[in-house]
C-alpha cells in the first residue's frame, strides 16, 4: 500500500507538461464559465475595449495566480497539511501581484496604505486559495478522477457559452414592429389644458408624419384619415421625466438586486427601462450621466425607430473633479471612464467637454458640483463657470447637481440653465431666491431621491416626514416668486417608470394643484429640455407624444398612473389597445 501511495504521489509530480494538460486546462475551464456572459455584458452596455480587458483579466487570474500555485502544490513535497498551508503563504504574494496588475486595466490602482486596507483586500484571499486547493485534490484523486473533473470543466464552459447565445437571442430587445398608419385622427377626446385648468370637448385632433397637424371642431372635419375613437377618454401631453440614469440595470435602489432584470437590462439595451417608462405615460427623458457611447447610440436607435422608447435626451460624459462624485462614490472605474470627464483643470476641462461633443454631440452638459457627504473633493467654482461659458458657446443647455445653499449660488450665478437635488439645501435665503429669479433657473427638487437618500441613511419615517415637509415648503416659496420649476426623479434612485409618478405625489402633498404639477411635468420639463415648441403641449406643429386616461387628471395625478393608451410620434405604443402590450 505504501509503496503505492508512493509510486502514484510520484507519478503525479511530474512535468510542467502534465500539470498544464491535468490541472491548467480544467483551471481555465472553471475560471472562464462566466466569461461568455460577461463579455457579452461588457459589449453591450460599454466598448469593445471594455470587453476585452475581461480576457486580460482572465488571463492574469489563470497565469499568475492559478498556475503558480497548482505547480506549487504539485512538486512541493511533504505531509498534506504543510502543503496546504505553505501553499496558501505561497498564494498572498501571487494574489496581489495579480490585483496589482489587474487595477491600472480598471482605470485604478493597487495601493492599499494602512493595517485596515490590507486587512479587507486579505479577506477573499483564503476563498480563491481553496479553489485551487479544491482542484488540485482533484487533479491529484487519480487520472480517473481528473479526466472526470476535466469533463465537467469543459460541459460547465459549454453549458455558460450555448446559454449566452441563447439568452442573448432570446432576451426582449422591446423594438419597433412596423410602423403603422402616418395619419390619423383622434376623435370624441377631452383635450386637458393644464396651464389653463380647462378640459375642451368637441375637437379632433389630427396627426400626420408624427406630428399634430390640426386641432378642428368636430363637425368641420372633413379629413376622412383613419380614426382613434378615445370614446371620452382624456386627452393629455406625454410626460417629461428630466433626470435619469438609465444605463443603470437594477429596478430601484431600494428594490434590491435582480439578477433577471440585470441581465435583461444589459442584454436588452436597457428594454426594461424603456418599457417602464412608456407603460408609465412618460414619452420622453434626459439621461445625466452614464457610458457617453452607449447612451448616444441608444438616442439615435430610438430616434430612428429601431428600439422603442421615450424620446432620450443625453449629456454623455458628464464634468466632475478626478477624485469627486459619481467616479469615486458609486460608479465603478469601467463606467467612470466611458461617462466622466475629469476636470482637474481648465485644460483638461475643455478636452473633455470638446471630447464629449465629438462623440455626440450632447443635448446638455452636467456637471457635478456636489460630494454627496462621500467624494473627496469637487470641481472649483472657476471651472463650473467654465464649464456654463463652454455649454452656452456651443448653444446647449446646462444642469448642475448641487447640495447645499452656496453651491445653489455658485451655480445660479454662473448662468446655468437649471439646478438639480434642490431638496438637498438645508435653508432658502432670500439671495438664492432673487438670484434664481433674475436667472430664471430651472429648479428640479428630487423629493424621491431626497428620500431615498435619508432612508439609505437609516433616519426614522416620523423625521423623514418632518424634512419633506420643510423642502416640500422651499419648492412653494420658490413657485410663488416665480422660479420655473421642474420634475426629475434620478432614477433608479426611485423606480424607473412609476417612480416619476411617485415624484408627482410628492408635489401634491407639497399642496400644488394637479393642474400646476400637469404642467410643471409638461411645459416646464419640455422647456428644461430646449424644446418647448416642440413638446409638452396639445397644439399644433407639437410632436404627437400623448396620453389617453380614462379619468380627468385635473381632478387626480392618479388618472396618470398606467395610461389607457400611450402614443409617441402619432403610434400607439403602449396601453390595453397597443400592439405591444404584453
Amino acid at each position: 500500500m505504501a509503496g503505492s501511495a508512493q509510486e502514484r504521489e510520484s507519478a503525479l509530480r511530474v512535468s510542467l507538461q502534465f500539470i498544464a494538460r491535468e490541472f491548467l486546462l480544467p483551471a481555465i475551464l472553471l475560471t472562464g464559465v462566466i466569461i461568455p456572459l460577461y463579455l457579452t455584458m461588457q459589449y453591450k452596455s460599454g466598448q469593445l475595449r471594455d470587453a476585452l480587458l475581461v480576457v486580460v483579466l482572465w488571463a492574469i487570474l489563470v497565469f499568475l495566480y492559478w498556475l503558480p500555485i497548482g505547480t506549487f502544490l504539485f512538486r512541493w513535497k511533504g505531509h498534506w497539511l504543510t502543503r496546504l498551508v505553505t501553499g496558501y503563504l505561497v498564494s498572498l504574494p501571487l494574489y496581489f501581484l495579480a490585483l496589482w496588475l489587474a487595477y491600472p486595466t480598471l482605470g485604478a490602482h493597487f495601493h492599499p496604505r494602512s493595517p485596515a486596507e490590507w486587512g479587507i483586500y486579505s479577506s477573499a484571499t483564503p476563498t480563491f486559495y481553496l479553489m485551487v486547493f479544491g482542484l488540485y485534490l482533484l487533479v491529484r484523486g487519480g487520472r480517473t478522477l481528473a479526466r472526470i473533473t476535466q469533463s465537467l470543466a469543459a460541459l460547465a464552459f459549454a453549458v455558460s457559452l450555448i446559454g449566452t447565445i441563447v439568452l442573448f437571442a432570446r432576451v426582449d430587445k422591446y423594438k419597433w414592429t412596423s410602423r403603422g398608419t402616418q395619419r390619423v385622427d383622434i376623435v370624441n377626446a377631452r383635450i386637458v389644458d393644464a396651464p389653463e385648468g380647462k378640459i375642451t370637448q368637441g375637437q379632433n385632433v389630427l396627426i400626420e408624419n408624427g406630428r399634430i397637424a390640426q386641432i378642428i371642431p368636430a363637425d368641420l372635419d372633413q379629413s376622412n384619415w383613419p380614426t382613434i375613437d378615445a370614446k371620452g377618454d382624456y386627452l393629455v401631453p406625454g410626460l417629461i421625466d428630466v433626470h435619469v440614469h438609465l444605463q443603470a440595470p437594477i429596478r430601484s435602489v431600494l428594490g434590491g438586486f435582480n439578477f433577471g432584470y440585470f441581465l435583461n437590462s444589459i442584454l436588452g439595451d436597457w428594454a426594461p427601462q424603456r418599457r417602464a417608462y412608456l407603460e408609465d405615460g412618460i414619452t420622453a427623458i434626459r439621461d445625466l450621466g452614464g457610458p457617453a457611447a452607449r447612451i448616444f447610440a441608444l438616442r439615435t436607435e430610438v430616434n430612428e425607430h429601431k428600439l422603442l422608447g421615450p424620446r432620450i435626451f443625453a449629456v454623455g460624459r458628464l464634468v466632475t473633479s478626478p477624485l469627486g462624485h459619481p467616479v469615486s462614490t458609486i460608479w465603478t472605474p469601467m463606467v467612470a471612464r466611458q461617462g466622466a470627464i475629469l476636470a482637474s483643470d481648465p485644460a483638461s476641462l475643455l478636452s473633455g467637454l470638446d471630447k464629449n461633443y465629438q462623440e455626440g454631440p450632447p443635448d446638455a452638459v452636467k456637471i457635478i458640483y456636489g460630494t454627496i457627504g462621500i467624494a473627496k473633493e469637487k470641481i472649483s467654482p472657476a471651472l463650473l463657470d467654465s464649464a456654463v461659458a463652454w455649454a452656452k458657446g456651443k448653444s446647449l443647455l446646462s444642469v448642475v447637481h448641487i447640495e447645499t445653499v452656496q453651491e445653489a449660488l455658485d451655480a445660479v450665478n454662473s448662468g446655468a440653465t437649471g439646478i438639480e437635488h434642490v431638496a438637498m439645501i438645508e435653508s432658502l435665503p432670500d439671495s438664492l431666491v432673487a438670484s434664481m429669479v433674475a436667472h430664471q433657473t430651472f429648479v428640479d427638487p428630487t423629493f424621491g431621491e431626497y428620500q431615498t437618500a435619508l432612508t439609505l441613511r437609516h433616519v426614522g419615517s416620523t423625521e423623514i416626514d418632518q424634512r419633506l415637509q420643510q423642502k416640500y415648503g422651499f419648492i412653494r416659496q420658490l413657485h410663488a416668486a416665480g422660479v420655473k420649476i421642474a420634475i426629475g426623479t434620478d432614477a433608479p434612485l426611485v423606480p424607473f417608470g412609476e417612480g416619476f409618478e411617485d415624484e408627482l405625489d410628492h408635489f401634491a402633498k407639497a399642496g400644488f394643484t394637479p393642474a400646476q404639477i400637469l404642467t410643471f411635468a409638461t411645459q416646464n420639463n419640455a422647456a428644461y429640455l430646449g424644446r418647448p415648441n416642440e413638446l409638452g403641449k396639445i397644439a399644433p406643429g407639437y410632436d404627437a407624444d400623448i396620453l389617453l386616461v380614462r379619468q380627468n387628471p385635473l381632478d387626480g395625478l392618479g388618472a396618470l398612473r398606467r395610461p389607457d393608451r400611450v402614443m409617441l410620434d402619432g403610434q400607439i405604443v403602449a396601453g390595453s389597445m397597443s400592439k405591444y402590450h404584453p
